[in-house]
């Protein structure tokens, strides 16, 4: 489990590596990470979801950076990346710089969506909860639009329906 401090000096250390290599990068947060990070919804996490950019000189430079911290070579995961959605990269949240390197979240609305698509845990639906709270929701009609908006012609399914249906 990889807490906020432990995930601040990884990334500090990353910035750290891409200075070195001379590579300015983007790394966008989302899933568990930008719960934690964005929404203050997490105090612990086990995997770092992100779409980073450059991918694979973020990558390399997140492996070299992991070995002295004790970190696994892949704490960033990108194997995800196909949840997001198209313009993902241009509807974030700034959460903070370091030199040659930004990291950014989903916005409130594109993690609603991902959430609200396919909510597999507990979590989630707390997630989903918080989410469209924060976005002013109030009906399961208003994340069907919003799906519909960010993940054209992507619906919940019947089980997921009745599952949100009890949140609302």
């Amino acid at each position: 489990m990889y807490s906020r401090a432990v995930l601040q000096t990884a990334f500090a250390a990353l910035s750290d590596r891409l200075v070195d290599r001379g590579v300015d990068a983007r790394v966008v947060l989302f899933g568990d990470a930008a719960m934690m990070f964005a929404f203050d919804a997490r105090t612990e996490i086990d995997h770092v979801d992100a779409a980073p950019t450059p991918r694979g000189l973020v990558l390399g430079a997140a492996r070299d950076a992991a070995g002295p911290l004790g970190l696994p070579a892949h704490w960033i995961n990108d194997q995800s990346t196909s949840k997001l959605a198209k313009d993902a990269a241009d509807d974030v949240v700034p959460l903070w710089t370091a030199t040659n390197l930004a990291v950014v979240s989903v916005s409130a609305d594109q993690m609603l969506a991902m959430r609200a698509l396919a909510p597999d845990r507990p979590e989630d639906l707390d997630d989903i909860r918080l989410l469209a709270e924060r976005v002013g929701f109030t009906d399961l009609i208003d994340i069907e639009v919003l799906i519909a908006e960010i993940f054209p012609g992507r619906t919940i399914n019947a089980k997921v329906r009745a599952t949100l249906e009890a949140l609302f």
